[in-house]
Parts: C-alpha cells; structure tokens; sequence
C-alpha cells in the first residue's frame, strides 16, 4: 500500500543526523527523497562501523532508501542542477547554515512564487542566527551536561546523539503540518528548525525548575531529585537494576516484592517526603536487598508485582532482544551480492496494519545524478 507522501518529492541537502533523519522519516511515509551531497559526500559516509563491503552502517541507517545526486555548489553547473532539482520538489530539507547562500536560491522569494512549496531550514541555533552547534557543544549550553553524572565528577556528556534526533523529528512533525495545511488549500511555509529548539524541549523537565526560582539543580548520578526510591542498585551476579517508585502505590508494591512489608509505614519511609529527607536511608535498605539475589530475578519480580525494575542492559545485549525486531524497530538490509545487515530503522512510520516500510539501501555517492538530471531537463 502506498505511503501517505506517495507522490511527493523531498529534496534533501544535508549531512550528518538531523535533517538526513527528517527526510528518511518523510520518505519512509512514502515520499520519493533525492539526497544532493558534495563531491566530499556526506560526512557519515566516513563514520564507523564499516560493512564487510566498505560502506558505513551508520550512512546506511540514515539514508536507506534515497535517490543520491553528488553536485558541487561551488560551481555554477552544480547550483544550476540543484536549482533545477529544487524546482520540482513539494519539500525542501536543507541544513546548508550560512552556507545556503551559494544555492542563489532565496527561500521566501522561491515559496511566494511556488505558494504551495514547505521548505525547512535546519541550522544550530536558528536561522540568520550565526553561530555554531553540534549536539555536545549544545548539550553544554543547555545546562545537560551540568546535570550528568556523579556529585564529585565532572560534567558528562549523554554518550548518545539526543539532540541530533530530537531536531530531525521535530523537522519532519513541522514539515507534516505544513504539508497538511497545503492539503487543505493553504500555503506552504518556510520552517525555522534549529537544534537550539530540541535542546531546550529536552532541558525542560529541569528547565521550569530553574526558571521557577526552586533551588537549582546539580548532578545526582542516577537519582531523582523529586523521587524516592530512584537509583541504580547492583545485584548478587554483579549486574546492576534501576529501581524507582513514582507513587505510593508503587512503593508499596516495591516494598513487598523485596519482602519487606513493613518498610511502608515505616518512620522515614511511610512517604514521598520522608523518603526524599532519608534518601540515603531508604537507598541504603534497599541495596542491602537487592544484593541477595540476582538482577534478572529482580527484574522479573518487581515488575510482575506491578513496580519499576529493568536489569540494565549492555548495548549489545538491548539490541539483540527480540521485541525490538517484532516492533518493526531493527530491519534487514539487503546490500550488495550476499550480504545481508541488521539496522536500527530509527523511524516509526507504519502502515494501517502496523508494519514498517521494506528498507532498501541508500544511494552510492551520486549514483541517480544522470537519470535525475534527464528528469529535470538537463
């Protein structure tokens, strides 16, 4: 069954995450996307892990299913194709920054004369802005880093690329809108999607403490400043489990699957409040507990008795459990001759019936240039 996009054409200047994940989102609705790189092509290309044929898995992951132009916008046939390209498109992603002047495309002029025309311009810090951003360097500003860790550690970086994901969906929810409004008669829009916007939405569970005048927040490790119980507990096998109760009910059930009823009434312990005041009291009693026995048993326990309780996981150990391939969130790739590669699908577009898009593999560097540019009348 075709996509809800089927028909429409994304052109997508871009590399790296963020805006490369919003056309893969949009093309996996069904929309045909035509990724324009340099000569250099994108960046992720160069990134490991390698595929037994050279290829990046990381570039596969982000752009699998895409036509590929290569043009160089530093020469005047390279702008031509891309403006010929740009032309024929209903969306254009572009995460060209200040760069984007080199095109000679002004986006108002061009979405004034084509009405119906969503481009989406994604930048660090929004755009005509200036500056510069990448994920750590806005993770720092944002305050992130400053809550990430140990007391008496130093400010730690999120290992994993939240910020670059969060802005490539929140490019793709803005550009469905636009695109929503154009099926219903309107016009098309200009998008300002700066990663400065997903930071922010992702700092503001401590955010609206901070500009609430609270006391300020500070690095806890794996406790919650709100919340007690909240910690990560290691068992008798070594293995860590994170334990947490976001209501009374949950502490009593927490209570009882670690065979301790009478804690729930307990003085220092019958309470929220009481909890947060004997914090190391209450993580003190309850890590004497879960070291007796081993964290898959905890796990289970505490869960099944209706608690918070997940054995934490190695990467590798996460991405080999079997939910989620039936989730439609790991796919088989097939690339070249035999060779057959397990992805992450990183979208969650799905049909009526819940199944994800058949992934095909992304485009050799400038592998469509010659039958888009037929296409185009060049």
């Amino acid at each position: 069954m075709p996509g809800m996009l089927h028909g429409m054409r994304v052109v997508e200047l871009s590399q790296l995450i963020a805006a490369p994940l919003c056309g893969l989102t949009l093309g996996d609705w069904g929309a045909e996307v035509v990724k324009v790189e340099t000569p250099d092509g994108d960046y992720t290309r160069h990134l490991p892990p390698r595929l037994p044929s050279g290829e990046s898995a990381y570039f596969q992951m982000l752009n699998r299913g895409k036509r590929g132009v290569c043009a160089d916008l530093r020469t005047a046939v390279g702008r031509d194709a891309v403006s010929a390209l740009v032309e024929t498109a209903d969306v254009v992603v572009e995460s060209l920054g200040e760069g984007s002047h080199h095109l000679g495309i002004d986006p108002e002029e061009l979405c004034e004369r084509r009405p119906a025309l969503v481009w989406c311009s994604i930048t660090g810090l929004g755009r005509g802005q200036g500056g510069r951003a990448i994920d750590p360097s806005l993770q720092a500003a944002m305050g992130m880093m400053a809550l990430t860790g140990t007391p008496a550690g130093a400010p730690t970086r999120l290992p994993v690329p939240l910020i670059d994901f969060m802005t490539g969906m929140y490019a793709a929810q803005s550009v469905l809108a636009a695109l929503y409004r154009v099926a219903r008669g309107g016009e098309g829009a200009v998008l300002d999607c700066a990663m400065l916007d997903a930071a922010a939405t992702l700092a503001s569970s401590s955010g609206v403490h901070a500009l609430s005048g609270g006391e300020p927040l500070r690095r806890m490790g794996s406790q919650n400043p709100w919340y007690v119980p909240a910690d990560n507990f290691r068992a008798a096998d070594g293995r860590w489990v994170q334990v947490m109760a976001i209501s009374e009910h949950h502490w009593r059930v927490l209570a009882r699957a670690l065979g301790h009823p009478e804690w729930i009434d307990a003085p220092g312990f019958e309470d929220n409040a009481a909890r947060v005041a004997n914090r190391e009291a209450v993580h003190g009693s309850i890590a004497d507990v879960i070291a007796t026995e081993r964290a898959d048993h905890w796990a289970t326990a505490i869960t099944a008795a209706g608690g918070f309780c997940q054995q934490i996981l190695e990467i590798e150990e996460a991405w080999a459990e079997p939910t989620l391939a039936a989730r439609g969130l790991v796919a088989r790739l097939d690339l070249s001759g035999a060779e057959s590669q397990p992805l992450p699908t990183v979208s969650l577009a799905r049909d009526r019936a819940g199944r994800a898009a058949e992934p095909t593999p992304a485009p050799r560097l400038g592998e469509h240039s010659t039958e888009l540019a037929e296409e185009v009348g060049l």
